[in-house]
């Protein structure tokens, strides 16, 4: 089949999102103008660039209180923000924020997370998640939206420093089935690690 994205398909469920997977989750902790704190997770989510170490996050849309949701308001206000990586072990919390909250309501207390101190950035981290980039904000881009109340939004940051759980690393190098990470497929659907192999240059045919 074929359809035009701005016009009417015959499936139950637009699939644009689950013809882009796995996506990994962002899992950002931020705080308020006035330290309320908050987490949630985003998988328009990635890494963009490595000397410096940079990530993009993608924030659609508002929220019930506000058309900008809280995550990109505390960002655009205190210009800092941690990405923790959501794993197979916090999957429910890591659901329970997703839900829309007040602003003065923190998430991490209502899915239970316990939050600890970052090191170069006022929010903190999860305590209990095995990897957080710590990140200061450098831009923001506008995107397109079919709806003009409803503004989405990339935030690109650079990752000024991270924080990997000793128990991960194996021969300095982290283990990523350790890590054991879940990624965001389409429609109501997540996975996790699936087979592992490598490629390198002797994989190549000349």
């Amino acid at each position: 089949m074929f359809f035009k994205t701005d016009q009417s398909h015959n499936l139950p469920h637009h699939p644009f999102k689950a013809c882009i997977t796995p996506r990994p989750i962002g899992w950002v902790s931020t705080l308020s103008a006035d330290g309320v704190g908050n987490v949630a997770p985003f998988s328009f989510f990635n890494g963009v660039a490595q000397n410096p170490p940079q990530l993009m996050l993608s924030i659609n849309g508002g929220g019930p209180f506000s058309a900008t949701k809280d995550t990109l308001q505390n960002i655009e206000d205190t210009q800092e923000f941690c990405v923790n990586i959501a794993t197979y072990d916090l999957r429910d919390a890591m659901f329970r924020t997703a839900a829309p909250e007040h602003p003065d309501v923190n998430e991490a207390e209502v899915a239970e997370l316990e939050m600890v101190p970052c090191e170069l950035i006022k929010p903190p981290r999860i305590k209990h998640s095995p990897i957080a980039l710590e990140c200061r904000l450098t831009q923001t881009i506008a995107l397109l939206s079919d709806d003009p109340t409803q503004k989405n939004t990339a935030i690109v940051g650079h990752v000024i420093g991270m924080y990997i759980d000793d128990k991960v690393l194996v021969d300095g190098k982290i283990d990523v089935q350790k890590v054991n990470p879940i990624s965001r497929l389409g429609y109501k659907d997540y996975a996790t690690l699936g087979e592992i192999f490598q490629l390198d240059a002797k994989w190549r045919k000349s």
